[in-house]
């Protein structure tokens, strides 16, 4: 990587040192788009367990309205209380058969869509906000990364890493992975996020 007389980056010679970008025919993912793919795929996750989020808490707003106040007064520690929620509620609430049934649909609707973006990753680089704003995922030096590289580097071991340095910090480590999308600024580093350099993979737009 070179730099100019001013000392910045020069983009040019430095997309030259990945060889997927050597030629000029592929683009740099921009950080729009990027962010908007993620935030695609968690809107899905989100409307696939939506009907059980309503119904639990439609469910439990009921329960409320229908404790005694006497009885409630009575639970003098939260021990009394979790053990009143589990046996006045929660194992009864998970017995009911239209409990099942959203249960069982957010499950199966889950692991469908965790397939779908799995195969899709696997195959052409792209989860489905990806596929939706045309970029995808390639290898720095321009191969399709594949299942090691875009499921077990990208996603599994970021994830390993991240929990891991989550538990060693009692939490406070999280925040750091909040600001790993802000790398998808860094035109410098080919605006590589943190899960991009364990996988040796870069994102580009789709021709």
């Amino acid at each position: 990587m070179q730099k100019n007389y001013r000392g910045s980056v020069d983009l040019v010679n430095s997309n030259k040192s990945l060889s997927a970008l050597a030629n000029g025919k592929l683009e740099l993912a921009s950080p729009a788009d990027r962010l908007s793919a993620v935030v695609i795929n968690h809107i899905i996750g989100y409307l696939i367990a939506t009907p059980f989020y309503i119904y639990y808490t439609i469910s439990i707003c009921k329960f409320l309205g229908s404790i005694d106040p006497d009885e409630a007064d009575a639970l003098d520690n939260i021990e009394q209380l979790v053990q009143f929620f589990l046996e006045h509620f929660f194992l009864n609430w998970l017995i009911l058969p239209l409990t099942e049934i959203i249960i069982g649909f957010t499950f199966v609707a889950s692991i469908i869509y965790t397939i779908w973006q799995i195969c899709w990753m696997t195959k052409y680089g792209q989860s489905i906000g990806k596929r939706l704003l045309k970029i995808r995922v390639i290898r720095t030096n321009g191969d399709n990364p594949g299942f090691i590289h875009n499921i077990l580097l990208r996603e599994i071991v970021y994830g390993f890493i991240a929990s891991i340095i989550s538990m060693m910090t009692l939490g406070f480590g999280t925040l750091i992975f909040l600001f790993i999308p802000c790398m998808v600024f860094a035109t410098s580093w080919h605006r590589r996020t943190l899960q991009d350099f364990l996988a040796d993979t870069i994102v580009v737009k789709v021709k």
